[in-house]
C-alpha cells in the first residue's frame, strides 16, 4: 500500500520573523533607520577614496609554510649566497666550500678572504645571530613576505634576515606563518628598497644598488610622470627626505666609478662622500669629480675634496698631478688649555711666574713660535712646566 504523499508547511520561527523585520527596516525607529543609511553612506564614500589603494586592494594571505619552500633571492641586497647540503650528515655539511652555510645550528661563512662580500657578510652573520637570539625568546613580529610560484617555491619578496635566523635556530623543516602574496608583486624592488631601509643599514654597496633597482622598476611602472616627477615621485614612494634624494642621485650619476670605491671599501659611508662629490661638480665640473675619484682610488682611502690639494706641472713632463695637502679638520682651535703635568716641587710654579723663562736654556726655539698657534703655545707651555720640575 502506497502511503499518501504528506504536505509540508514551511513554519517561521520567532527569531526567523525577527531578523527578517530588521532586514526590511520593520521594527526600526525611523531615526535609527535614519542614521544606518547615513553610516552606509559614509562607509560607501570612504571605500571609493582609499580601497584602490594598495594597501587595501592587494591580494595576499597568510598562511602557514614549509621554510625549505622559501627561497632567498639572488637579486636582493640582504642575500647571502647559502649553499644547502645533500643530507643532514655532519660530512655532508663539512665537505661545504666557497659559500655561507646556514644549517640548525650553524651559521658560518665559509667564502675566501679575498671575496668581495667578505667582510659584509661577516657583519650580517653577527646581525643574523642576534636576531637569533631574539627569536629564540619572541614572537617574529613582522612576518616574513613571499609570492607564490608555485605550491613548493616561494621567493623571498622582504624578510631574508628573518629567514636564516629561522633556519639557523630550527633548520628547514619547521613551518612558518608567512604573508603570501598570490602573484608577483609589480613592485617588488620597491617593497624590497622600503623594507630594508627600515631595518639595519645596508653596507654602502648594496644600498646603492638597492636604490638603483628601486628607481629603474618606478622608471619602469611610472614612465613619463617618472620623469616629469622624479624627486616627487621618488621620495614618496621610497620613503627619502630631499638630502638623500640627492646624495643618492649624485652617486648613480658617477655609478660606474663609484661603484669600485664602495666595494673595495675605500669608501665607507654614503653622507659625506656625495656631498664632497657635490663640491668638486661645482669648483669644476664633472671633470673635478673624475679627478677626485681617482684621488680615493690611488690613495685607497676616503678624501675630502679640499685634500687634494692643488694641482701642479712637471717641467719635464709638463704634465699635472694632485699633491695631497695636509689639513686639520674641524674649526680653527681658539683656547688654551692648561696641560695636565705633574709638578714635584712648587718651585716649577713659582719660576714660571717670576722669571723670563725665555732666558733660559730649555730648548725651545722661540724666534720660530708662533704666538697666534694656540696648539704650539700648549706644547711649548707644557715643555716650560717639565723641565723646571726636573731642574
Amino acid at each position: 500500500m502506497v502511503k499518501p504523499r504528506q504536505r509540508r508547511v514551511n513554519t517561521s520561527n520567532p527569531q526567523d520573523d525577527l531578523i527578517s523585520e530588521f532586514s526590511e527596516g520593520q521594527g526600526v525607529s525611523q531615526r535609527s533607520r535614519e542614521k544606518l543609511d547615513a553610516l552606509k553612506e559614509r562607509d560607501k564614500s570612504k571605500e571609493s577614496d582609499v580601497h584602490d589603494q594598495p594597501l587595501f586592494s592587494t591580494s595576499f594571505e597568510v598562511d602557514r609554510i614549509l621554510l625549505n619552500y622559501i627561497q632567498p633571492q639572488i637579486d636582493n641586497p640582504r642575500y647571502l649566497p647559502v649553499s644547502i647540503p645533500p643530507t643532514q650528515n655532519a660530512e655532508d655539511i663539512a665537505a661545504l666550500t666557497d659559500c655561507v652555510v646556514c644549517e640548525k645550528g650553524i651559521l658560518e661563512n665559509r667564502l675566501p678572504k679575498d671575496h668581495a662580500r667578505y667582510a659584509d657578510v661577516e657583519k650580517e652573520i653577527v646581525a643574523i645571530k642576534e636576531l637569533a637570539e631574539t627569536l629564540r625568546h619572541n614572537d617574529l613580529i613582522h612576518l616574513i613576505t613571499v609570492w607564490r610560484a608555485n605550491m613548493s617555491n616561494y621567493p623571498i619578496v622582504a624578510g631574508h634576515r628573518r629567514y636564516y635566523a629561522i633556519r639557523f635556530l630550527y633548520g628547514g623543516m619547521v613551518k612558518i606563518k608567512v604573508k603570501i602574496y598570490l602573484k608577483k608583486p609589480e613592485n617588488v624592488h620597491i617593497l624590497r628598497h622600503v623594507e630594508n631601509f627600515s631595518r639595519a643599514a645596508l653596507s654602502p654597496p648594496d644600498a646603492l644598488k638597492s636604490y638603483i633597482g628601486a628607481i629603474t622598476e618606478l622608471r619602469s611602472h611610472l614612465g613619463e610622470e617618472y620623469e616629469k616627477n622624479k624627486f616627487q615621485l621618488t621620495c614618496s614612494h621610497l620613503g627619502l627626505s630631499k638630502s638623500k634624494y640627492y646624495r643618492y642621485e649624485k652617486l648613480v650619476k658617477y655609478e660606474a666609478t663609484v661603484m669600485p670605491l664602495l666595494v673595495e671599501g675605500y669608501v665607507t659611508q654614503l653622507k659625506d662622500f656625495p656631498d664632497e662629490m657635490s663640491k668638486a661638480e661645482t669648483k669644476g665640473g664633472e671633470e673635478a669629480v673624475h679627478q677626485y675619484l681617482k684621488a680615493i682610488s690611488d690613495a685607497k682611502s676616503f678624501l675630502l675634496f679640499s685634500e687634494m690639494g692643488q694641482r701642479i706641472t712637471d717641467p719635464e713632463t709638463n704634465e699635472s698631478e694632485v699633491q695631497k695637502v695636509p689639513k686639520s679638520r674641524g674649526r680653527a682651535k681658539k683656547f688654551i688649555s692648561f696641560p695636565k703635568v705633574e709638578v714635584a716641587h712648587s718651585s716649577a710654579i713659582k719660576r714660571l711666574l717670576s722669571e723670563d723663562v725665555t732666558k733660559l736654556d730649555l730648548g725651545i726655539e722661540w724666534d720660530r713660535l708662533d704666538l697666534d698657534d694656540t696648539k704650539q703655545l700648549e706644547d711649548v707651555l707644557k715643555t716650560i712646566i717639565k723641565k723646571l720640575s726636573d731642574v
